[in-house]
C-alpha cells in the first residue's frame, strides 16, 4: 500500500536496459486498488494546441485568490527545480489550518510535507501539472498479464500509488549489448567451450548450486545464467 514509481525511463536508469517488461501476479480491483501502470507521452501537436486554447486559468472564473496563485507559482517552481512535491495536508500540530500564505512564506522550510495531506487544492494542482501537455495511457494490471516495451525515452512511464491491498509483480529487463569478455573471466566457470561445459552450466546454474557456494556467489550464479543463457541454448558450432 502506498507504493508508487515516479515518471522515468528504464534506459535512463540503467544504460544496459534496452527492453523492459512487468508481469503481474495480482489483479487490480481484487487484490489491490490503485497502482495503474501509466505510459506518459507528449500530447500530439494538434491536441496540445487544443489544450492550450481550452485551459487558460482565470482567477475570477475559478475562485482562486492571490494567495493560492502565489502558492501555485511556488509549487511549480519547486517542480521545475526537480524537487519532490509535498504530499499535501491540512492542519498543523496545533490544529491550525495551514493557509496558502503560510505555504509561500515558509517555502516548505520547516513544515512537514505530511501536514499537507488533506489540501484538495494542492492535490488537484499537482495532478494538473502532471497532466499538462501529456497524454496518459493507463494499463490496469490483471493476474497473468504483462506490459513489454522498449526502454528508451519513447516509453516514459510511471506507476500510480496503491491505495489498498498488495500487488505482486515481476519486472524484467533485457539488453542487446554483448557480454564483455572480462565478465566471463570473473565467472566461476567462464564461457562454455565443450558439450560437457554446457551440461555443467545447466546443472549448476539452474538445478543445483556448486559445493561450498556462498550467498554472494549464489547471486553471482543468477547473473552468470543471464549472461550465458544464449551459449547454453545454442550448438557449439554457432557460438
Amino acid at each position: 500500500e502506498g507504493d508508487f514509481v515516479t515518471l522515468h525511463t528504464d534506459e535512463a536508469t540503467h544504460a544496459g536496459y534496452h527492453y523492459s517488461s512487468v508481469m503481474y501476479l495480482s489483479t487490480q480491483g481484487e487484490d489491490f486498488e490503485g497502482g495503474d501502470f501509466v505510459f506518459n507521452d507528449p500530447l500530439p501537436v494538434d491536441e496540445a494546441a487544443e489544450e492550450d486554447a481550452g485551459t487558460s486559468i482565470d482567477a475570477a472564473d475559478n475562485d482562486i485568490d492571490d494567495d493560492d496563485e502565489a502558492a501555485a507559482e511556488a509549487l511549480f517552481e519547486k517542480l521545475m527545480r526537480g524537487e519532490e512535491l509535498p504530499n499535501d495536508g491540512g492542519e498543523d500540530e496545533e490544529g491550525e489550518v495551514i493557509s496558502s500564505t503560510d505555504l509561500v512564506d515558509n517555502q516548505w522550510g520547516d513544515m512537514d510535507p505530511e501536514e499537507f495531506e488533506d489540501l484538495d487544492y494542492f492535490n488537484s494542482l499537482k495532478d494538473t501539472i502532471r497532466r499538462a501537455g501529456r497524454k496518459l495511457t493507463p494499463f490496469h494490471p490483471t493476474r497473468g498479464a504483462a506490459v513489454i516495451f522498449s526502454s528508451g525515452w519513447e516509453n516514459m512511464h510511471e506507476v500510480e500509488s496503491i491505495t489498498s491491498g498488495i500487488r505482486y509483480a515481476v519486472p524484467c529487463f533485457f539488453t542487446t549489448s554483448p557480454v564483455p569478455e572480462v565478465a566471463y573471466e570473473q565467472m566461476v566457470a567462464g564461457r562454455p567451450r565443450t558439450e560437457e561445459d554446457i551440461a555443467d552450466d545447466w546443472l549448476h546454474l539452474l538445478l543445483a548450486h556448486r559445493e561450498g557456494e556462498t550467498p554472494p556467489e549464489g547471486v553471482g550464479r543468477v547473473k552468470e545464467l543471464l549472461m550465458k543463457w544464449h551459449f547454453i541454448c545454442t550448438p557449439l558450432s554457432e557460438h
